[in-house]
């Protein structure tokens, strides 16, 4: 029985593990995505000569164009390097959840 409550125990913890994987994947594609928002922003801006404005709150306020390009460059860089940090944190919850799983079945079969 103490085989089976052990057992229990790792397939608890490997669930745990994977929502916790899920989570980041979903953290990471949240992240891409605001990343290519923020990119194509950014492009669009300096392809116009038109009169930008950004949204602040409800409002809707004019904004000098390199200004906006200056805001937007800024939260592209560190939208980057949060999101090479989450890559780098899935990778790594990754590789611990292979390992509980191998470990759980190399248990389970004997």
């Amino acid at each position: 029985m103490a085989a089976n409550s052990a057992a229990e125990e790792q397939i608890a913890h490997l669930q745990q593990q994977e929502q916790q994987l899920q989570q980041m994947i979903l953290q990471r594609q949240t992240m891409q995505s605001q990343l290519l928002e923020t990119d194509n922003a950014l492009d669009t801006l300096q392809k116009t000569q038109e009169k930008a404005f950004k949204m602040v709150g409800p409002l809707l306020i004019a904004i000098d164009n390199k200004e906006l390009a200056e805001e937007l460059k800024s939260k592209k860089e560190t939208l980057t390097i949060r999101l090479k940090n989450v890559e780098e944190q899935e990778e790594q919850m990754h590789k611990k959840f292979q390992e509980l799983q191998d470990k759980l079945l190399k248990q389970m079969q004997h």
